[in-house]
């Protein structure tokens, strides 16, 4: 039997390949890319080509190996250089993303986004960054939908607008400091920041003064730096910005009694410190009420996830705990009383059916106990209401399960059960009782006439 030699080839076998494809005046144009790369490429998170490329060749079919022509490149797209074409596939081409590989990055440009917000922005009031957790709960709330293919920049930006109507939350400050010549362009510096409301101290800014410059210490908008730049460089010859640092931001322990000092020291005079410091409570507590929205989702185990620090907040979660334990006992309870009564139709239905069977079989022999029958089960019948339970052998009807269950153990339904096996028709509970007695008396009799 032969078998195939597998002799070694000079042929490079691309895996792990993303095709990026484009269709161009009727001819298809192909690349071999590594995977999760080209997405990196298109966000900018990616510069390099060699790590997005497997090969800088360009294909007419990458599965075939099929290499494209240079003639259709320079009538196609004007050169012959294949590094600038990959370049233009990569921005304009097509790649087909599986499911999975589709919420994957999705997932992964959602973390990004929110620690970009984490690191970049802080609240209004306190200048303290918000954790990354307490980021995605805003994105949640705020219904913010990630682009796969929209630069993190951009996405960054909108989902900061998004997340301005359903929390409290800004870019943080940048902290530049501005360089400018003594003279008449003091005062022109001076009006550029008070138009664009940038708070800054000239008597201070004066005292800095050092070898004909004057320095300018203030705190922007990120937005605002280019347009400050452009200013001062258009306008004033000799005047620098310097970044100081691009995130101001607040750290350590969080003290409430700093916080109402700070505000009180602007000397406002509707300032209230206890209005104040409930207000800021409230917004230390902001990622808690954030989670008790989604308080339903959870499951029993999320009531003794982390106890809270607050007596109020343990007694929530001791009261749902508890309500929960008595949901889930009357639960049970409900399940043991279906089971009972499944259990009491199926004896009735098996008792139904052996009647069913034992009347079909079974003639009269006697005029008097059947009339006596008819007129026990009419009577049975009118009297009882649709909840009444009646014996198919005995005619007898009963008004609760427990009596109708112990009328299947009385002596009167097995006398009638005999009496169905030797074709005979069943007598009432009347006629039961004097055949009883009738047996008794003789019986007391026969004792007599012995003795």
């Amino acid at each position: 039997m032969s078998r195939q030699i597998n002799q070694p080839i000079n042929q490079v076998r691309l895996t792990n390949v993303a095709v990026v494809r484009m269709n161009k005046d009727g001819k298809r144009f192909e690349i071999a890319c590594y995977r999760n790369k080209v997405i990196d490429y298109r966000q900018g998170l990616e510069q390099d080509l060699s790590e997005v490329l497997q090969t800088d060749r360009v294909f007419t079919n990458v599965s075939k190996g099929e290499f494209a022509k240079a003639k259709d490149l320079q009538k196609v797209f004007g050169t012959k250089d294949e590094e600038e074409i990959a370049k233009l596939i990569l921005a304009k081409g097509q790649m087909q993303v599986s499911d999975k590989e589709r919420s994957q990055q999705l997932e992964k440009t959602t973390a990004q986004i929110a620690e970009w917000i984490s690191k970049n922005c802080v609240h209004p009031d306190t200048d303290r960054p918000y954790t990354i957790l307490q980021i995605k709960h805003g994105m949640k709330h705020a219904a913010f939908s990630v682009h796969p293919t929209k630069p993190l920049k951009r996405q960054y930006l909108d989902c900061v607008k998004l997340l301005q109507q359903v929390m409290p939350i800004q870019r943080a400050k940048m902290e530049l400091l501005l360089l400018v010549p003594t003279g008449n362009s003091i005062q022109q510096v001076e009006d550029i920041l008070k138009e664009h409301d940038v708070k800054f101290t000239p008597a201070a800014s004066q005292q800095l003064a050092e070898a004909d410059l004057v320095r300018y210490p203030v705190l922007v908008d990120p937005s605002l730096y280019r347009i400050l730049n452009d200013l001062l460089q258009s306008n004033i010859p000799g005047a620098k910005i310097e970044i100081v640092n691009q995130v101001v931001t607040k750290q350590g322990d969080y003290m409430l009694e700093e916080e109402v000092g700070n505000k009180n020291n602007n000397h406002d005079p509707n300032f209230d410190p206890v209005t104040e410091a409930t207000s800021l409570l409230q917004q230390s507590k902001l990622s808690s009420d954030v989670k008790d929205n989604d308080d339903d989702e959870q499951d029993d185990s999320a009531s003794d996830e982390q106890p809270s620090s607050s007596s109020d907040e343990e007694d929530i979660l001791q009261s749902m705990a508890s309500r929960r334990k008595a949901q889930k006992k009357a639960k049970k309870k409900n399940q043991k009383t279906a089971n009972r009564q499944l259990a009491d139709d199926t004896a009735i239905k098996e008792e139904s059916v052996s009647g069913t069977v034992a009347s079909a079989t079974t003639q009269p022999v006697n005029d008097r106990i059947s009339n006596n029958n008819n007129a026990t089960s009419t009577d049975s019948n009118n009297n009882n209401s649709d909840d009444r339970k009646s014996c198919n052998t005995c005619g007898g009807s009963f008004a609760t399960p427990a009596d109708f269950r112990a009328h299947f153990k009385s002596d009167w339904h097995r006398f009638n059960q005999k009496l169905k096996l030797k074709g005979a028709a069943p007598i009432s509970e009347q006629e039961f009782l004097l055949v009883d007695a009738e047996i008794g008396n003789k019986q007391d009799g026969d004792d007599i006439l012995l003795l």
